[in-house]
């Protein structure tokens, strides 16, 4: 009996020594399973966590696009809760905001999703290799045929997608007719010469004519050029190069056009000329579709409604009519390594392409986008008119700080206040444009 029972005892002792090993081995296992669940958190295996977006953006605070943009991402990530999450990152200082998304290129990254306006930054970043090649993904037609026929064509380098075109800028000379009448004109008008006398007549009433600038990029001032380039030099005026005769001539209109502004012109930014225009104290102004919504929003009372929408001026017995545009926004991804945040990043870019949503954006916001939007009764009437007069145009031509490479676009606004000041000739001043191409 004695010998059964330590029998017993010795195999229960074996019995739980297995079990150990086995506990032991099953530990060793969920160890294994835990780390490569740690793994998937890193990119090894996106599919069992949340993909974290990040989007630097100026579509925020007083943009007139902040409101509804925010929403569409709220409803993304709402939709896509627990498994893809788009972080705004927000920056209401463009000039701030490009110099930030630049030097992080330069520095070998790129946020996982930017937007950025210049036809030479999309060659600096295409060429950056740090951009998703987004061509395979716009082949799908269900996603293309949203686009404006021929659009994503445009936001191709050498052959190649890196961005995509989001946000249309149509330019439009926009006159304060409450004011012209004041002075006595009751007819807008379509030539630089027939400009000259109505500007004329609102200084004599001392109202400022237009607003300048030479501050930061010029912005305002050089939509001007662009459109006394369009009258003087015609569809082709960037393609023939700053040799072209039309870049001198359209400086001298530039010159004229700065006896017609506010004391304050020379060093002002765009706050100064908004707030003039905003206010009425002057009476034409040039501008994207966009700032309609903050004229309604910000304008005195009436602005909005007293605006009569123009296109470009013919010059010396040219044809009016033309309009000057550019992609306003084109929207970029950073190349991923993993094959979940990629996909989750195309998904997040359909999403806001979807042609609801971008009416819903666009009527909100005023701006006009390369989805084919819809034209519906909440679509301002400002902007209709815009559309409708920019489809009409014998031509179109871009900004110049569209059309032309960085150096040269940088080099404008001081090239601009030497040339007002009188210290350079239009030819000098086109000279030092070239300067800085070199």
């Amino acid at each position: 009996m004695g010998k059964i029972i330590k029998r017993i005892v010795a195999l229960m002792v074996v019995l739980s020594m297995t079990m150990a090993i086995f506990a032991a081995c099953g530990k060793s296992d969920v160890s294994q399973s835990t780390n490569s669940t740690s793994n998937s958190t890193t990119g090894k295996s996106a599919n069992t966590e949340k993909v974290v977006i990040t989007f630097p953006s100026i579509w925020v605070g007083t943009d007139g696009k902040a409101k509804v943009f925010g929403q569409m991402v709220d409803s993304f990530n709402k939709e896509n809760e627990s498994k893809i999450e788009v972080k705004i990152e927000e920056y209401t200082d463009y000039d701030a905001y490009e110099d930030k998304i630049r030097t992080t290129i330069s520095t070998g990254n790129a946020p996982d999703i930017f937007t950025f306006k210049s036809a030479a930054d999309l060659q600096l970043y295409s060429e950056s290799g740090k951009l998703m090649d987004l061509t395979s993904y716009l082949a799908d037609k269900e996603w293309s045929d949203k686009f404006a026929e021929g659009v994503i064509k445009t936001a191709q380098y050498k052959g190649k997608n890196f961005a995509l075109p989001y946000e249309n800028a149509v330019i439009a000379i926009m006159f304060n007719k409450k004011l012209l009448n004041s002075a006595g004109i009751t007819t807008v008008p379509t030539t630089y010469e027939e400009l000259w006398k109505v500007c004329d007549a609102l200084k004599a009433k001392k109202i400022f004519p237009t607003a300048q600038m030479t501050n930061k990029n010029a912005w305002t001032s050089m939509l001007w050029y662009s459109y006394a380039l369009a009258a003087v030099g015609g569809p082709d005026v960037y393609e023939k190069g700053l040799d072209d005769p039309a870049f001198v001539e359209a400086a001298k209109i530039m010159q004229k056009m700065f006896t017609y502004t506010s004391p304050d012109a020379l060093g002002a930014d765009a706050t100064v000329v908004n707030g003039h225009f905003f206010n009425e104290r002057s009476a034409i102004y040039t501008n994207g579709s966009w700032i309609l919504s903050r004229i309604k929003k910000e304008g005195v009372q009436g602005l909005y409604d007293n605006l009569a929408i123009s296109a470009g001026l013919g010059y010396n017995g040219g044809k009016p009519g033309a309009y000057v545009n550019a992609v306003q926004a084109y929207i970029a991804a950073a190349k991923q390594d993993n094959p979940a945040k990629e996909e989750a990043i195309v998904k997040f870019l359909k999403y806001i392409c979807d042609v609801d949503r971008v009416t819903e954006l666009s009527n909100s916001s005023g701006s006009i986008f390369t989805i084919k939007s819809k034209i519906t009764d909440q679509t301002e009437k400002l902007q209709a008119t815009m559309i409708e007069q920019s489809t009409a145009a014998p031509y179109m031509i871009g900004t110049f700080e569209s059309a032309m490479p960085t150096k040269v676009v940088t080099a404008f606004p001081p090239a601009l206040e030497g040339l007002i000041l009188g210290e350079y000739t239009p030819e000098q001043f086109v000279a030092e444009l070239k300067a800085a191409n070199k």
